[in-house]
């Protein structure tokens, strides 16, 4: 399962950096079926009961996202079209230039925020489900592996764009984009921190930390929380993003 979402990743990655617009409204559609597909899975949570057990606030959390994740497919689906009608874009460099992303900073970004749309709800689940649920061992798997996939990527898409020009961009944005990254950072490493074992990722093993009150409450509550709160920030210039990363 973690090799699918992998692939899959990657796979709306490239098709979105693509040079041929046909290719590039591939990567859209793809994209949208994603969220849709993961909103789907939220919504047969609440029918067949798999929310009535839990009083907690995950529910309600995974809903809101549910929400979330729609909107953002409508907004892919809606610019299918008019990535068809757009020439093709010049071929962005591959480290990029202070007037266009390069095309390893863009891979790398496209790859980690479609692992995010799987994961993060993904750990929801986790928490919701009972101890004794039979698919909950592997969702928790997969969702670490992901985890420690998102890290790596997000490591490493900082070090590109600490190290190569990039297009200038207004300061509220710069902070939203270092916020995420930090919060991103903060989960991942919080997470580790709540692993009884080095999370394994392809014979790659990273080490887990020592277990704490604080990493718990961090990673199911408040990290959460505040990354819901980005994503709604983020959506809003979700369309934008998505034209200036992918032309």
């Amino acid at each position: 399962m973690t090799s699918f979402y992998l692939a899959s990743a990657l796979l709306i990655a490239v098709c979105l950096n693509h040079g041929r617009p046909a290719v590039r409204a591939l990567g859209r559609l793809l994209a949208g079926l994603a969220l849709t597909l993961v909103a789907s899975s939220i919504l047969l949570a609440n029918l067949d009961g798999t929310f009535a057990a839990d009083s907690s606030w995950r529910p309600l959390l995974l809903n809101i996202e549910g929400v979330l994740y729609i909107l953002a497919a409508g907004a892919l689906f809606w610019s299918i079209l008019p990535t068809l009608r757009r020439p093709a874009p010049e071929a962005p460099p591959l480290l990029g230039s202070r007037t266009s992303y390069g095309q390893l900073s863009r891979l790398l970004h496209w790859t980690s925020g479609a692992l995010m749309i799987s994961a993060f709800p993904m750990g929801q689940f986790v928490a919701v489900l009972a101890p004794e649920a039979p698919e909950r061992a592997s969702f928790l798997a997969v969702h670490m592996a992901i985890g420690a996939a998102i890290f790596l990527l997000i490591a490493a898409r900082m070090i590109v764009r600490l190290t190569t020009p990039a297009p200038s961009v207004p300061p509220p944005v710069m902070v939203g984009h270092a916020l995420l990254y930090a919060l991103v950072i903060a989960v991942s490493l919080t997470g580790f921190a709540l692993a009884t074992q080095p999370v394994d990722l392809y014979g790659l093993r990273l080490p887990n930390l020592p277990p704490s009150a604080t990493a718990e409450s961090l990673h199911r509550l408040w990290l959460p929380i505040l990354l819901v709160l980005i994503f709604i920030a983020h959506l809003g210039g979700a369309v934008h993003a998505i034209r200036r990363m992918a032309r």
